[in-house]
This record gives structure tokens, C-alpha cells and sequence, in this order.
């Protein structure tokens, strides 16, 4: 049996948890979100796939890289505006060079989603920016869902978006 689960994140909502999902939210003024991110991504045991609209946090990035180079396939979509640029250096050319697959979303439709998906079954999401100088401030906010069901949906999601970037 499913029960509903709506959670207001800025733009941001999740719908459609099982009831046995394994769910934790974490909020920018209680913890290091930056720190709790960077350990779900090193616990990754095969794949993770990320999409998000603007992405500038190198140390995020490494850990990204450091997951390729432990055997994890490793994709990424980003918006392809300037706004994913560090000091005039592009995120995306880094993480392609740590052996990260990249595309760029370069539609009309901008891509505004924040999510990551890990081993088919762990999903992040939430208003958390992925911006080198993120705030820790009380109004960000991940939320870690365990639940293969609602993985596959934004895998699936994902899939779109990718398929749409080629």
C-alpha cells in the first residue's frame, strides 16, 4: 500500500512514497548538507545520476569524479547557461575530464529540477543549491528517500531529460 507524501520545497515536491521507504530530510541550519551529500554519493555502490540547474560546487564535483574512479557510472545534466560557470571555468568540463558523462540542457524549457538518483534506489532531492558557496541557512533543505519506486520514476524522468539534451 502507497500513502502520499507531499513535502514543499521551494519549487520542489515529492508525491508517491511507499510506506516502507526509508525517508530523512535535512535542513541547511541543523547540519552540513554539503557534507551529508558528499557521504550518500561516496556510499553509492554502481550509479548515480544527477540533474541539476546550476551546479558550481567543485568539492561536489570531485566526489562525483572520486565515484568514477571507484567503478560507479556517473551522469550529469546541468543547465547549459552561464550560470554554471566558477571563475569563467566551466563545472561540466571538469567533471568530463574526471570521466563523469555530461550533457547540457540548452532547451528553451530550463531545466530547474534538483534531484539525484543513487543504485536505483536512493533518491536526494530538495532546495539545496549546488553552488560553491551554498548557504547554510535554515531555508535549504534535502530530503534522502530510499525507495525503488519512486527512484525508477525519476530515473525515468531523467532518461527524458538526458534523451531531450542529445
Amino acid at each position: 500500500m502507497k500513502k502520499k507524501i507531499v513535502v514543499g520545497i521551494t519549487l520542489t515536491a515529492l508525491a508517491a512514497a511507499a510506506a516502507y521507504a526509508e525517508i530523512e530530510a535535512w535542513f541547511g541550519e541543523d547540519v552540513s548538507i554539503r557534507d551529508k551529500l558528499r557521504g550518500v554519493i561516496r556510499s553509492a555502490e554502481y550509479d548515480v545520476v544527477l540533474a541539476m540547474d546550476r551546479f558550481t560546487d567543485y568539492n561536489l564535483a570531485d566526489e562525483l569524479i572520486f565515484a568514477v574512479k571507484r567503478g560507479r557510472r556517473v551522469r550529469v545534466v546541468i543547465d547549459g547557461d552561464k550560470r554554471n560557470l566558477l571563475m569563467g571555468k566551466s563545472l561540466g568540463d571538469h567533471l568530463k575530464s574526471g570521466g563523469v558523462e555530461v550533457m547540457y540542457d540548452r532547451s528553451q524549457n530550463n531545466l530547474y529540477d534538483r534531484f539525484l538518483v543513487l543504485d536505483e534506489h536512493i533518491v536526494v532531492v530538495g532546495s539545496y543549491p549546488f553552488i560553491e558557496d551554498a548557504p547554510s541557512s535554515p531555508m535549504t533543505d534535502l530530503v534522502v528517500i530510499d525507495d525503488a519506486d519512486l527512484a525508477s520514476q525519476y530515473l525515468e524522468f531523467f532518461d527524458f531529460i538526458w534523451n531531450l539534451t542529445k
